[in-house]
């Protein structure tokens, strides 16, 4: 069985927090493995979107987008509306990317001579390769699916699962700003592989979950444990980035453990009830 770090049997919070910053000091990034993508949608303030530009005008935003870590894919030109699609960075929160593809949009049709007033209001929505309905069911039948398990270890897996009926990840959650559909799919595995048990860690797992959810202020759609890794299904805060939040679950995990249960390979994908098909997008 693979060694664990251990602290001690009852963690002091504080005692935790310098531990976790001899891993990841200021200067470090915490290695999310991220598969993100986000579409915003502008409208008018009045009147039509003037005419879709030729394509050095996108070359050149293009450009600009990629040092705000967004990767632009795609584009729908229409008069009563612009939407586009990106695949985005671990360190991009939903806000910071509308107003980064707003902004520069705005000031790109500006120098154009085509300017454009964007209503105050926009919307962001996540992506992914799996729709929304297609995550959910994968968590609900991960623990009946688990492999090299006992019908007992199953049992006791499907236990400790959980789905909150009530958290409509088809809702956004909506600000002063806009609309933003923020679903994250999160897995952490543990380290070196060492398989969950009720008898050590399954409860503090889960319980660490929801200490996550209440940190974070996301909305917990569903968790599924697996005897060496976890699943997390919610709806993000707009303001927060990828990397925060899959950092916070690692923390959160490990700290309700009480020792460096979860690696730090922790991966984070986007998901809503549209996939990237739709944009022709693979």
């Amino acid at each position: 069985m693979p060694s664990l770090v251990k602290l001690v049997h009852h963690p002091d919070p504080h005692d935790l927090v310098s531990w976790v910053k001899k891993f990841y000091p200021r200067t470090m990034e915490f290695p999310l493995v991220p598969h993100l993508f986000l579409s915003w949608t502008g409208w008018p303030t009045a009147g039509a979107v003037p005419a879709r530009p030729a394509a050095p005008f996108f070359d050149e935003l293009r450009a600009a987008w990629a040092a705000d870590g967004l990767e632009f894919q795609h584009v729908d030109w229409r008069p009563a509306e612009i939407q586009m699609a990106f695949r985005t960075g671990p360190d991009v929160s939903p806000e910071f990317f509308a107003a980064r593809v707003k902004g520069r949009l705005q000031h790109a049709l500006r120098r154009a001579g085509a300017p454009l007033d964007f209503n105050r209001k926009t919307a962001v929505r996540a992506l992914g390769d799996k729709t929304a309905g297609v995550v959910e069911t994968y968590l609900r039948k991960q623990t009946a699916r688990a492999e090299l398990v006992d019908d007992r270890y199953r049992a006791t897996l499907a236990a400790a699962a959980f789905e909150d009926a009530a958290v409509d990840l088809s809702a956004p959650e909506e600000t002063a700003r806009g609309r933003y559909w923020f679903n994250l799919h999160l897995v952490a595995a543990t380290e070196g592989r060492f398989r969950i048990g009720k008898e050590d860690f399954l409860d503090k797992v889960r319980a660490g979950v929801f200490a996550w959810a209440r940190a974070t202020g996301c909305a917990l759609k569903a968790f599924a444990p697996m005897p060496d890794h976890v699943h997390v299904a919610a709806r993000g805060r707009p303001d927060r980035t990828p990397r925060e939040l899959g950092e916070a679950l690692w923390r959160e995990l490990n700290r309700a453990a009480g020792c460096r249960l979860m690696s730090d390979q922790v991966y984070a994908g986007t998901f809503s009830e549209y996939g990237r098909g739709v944009l022709g997008l693979s």
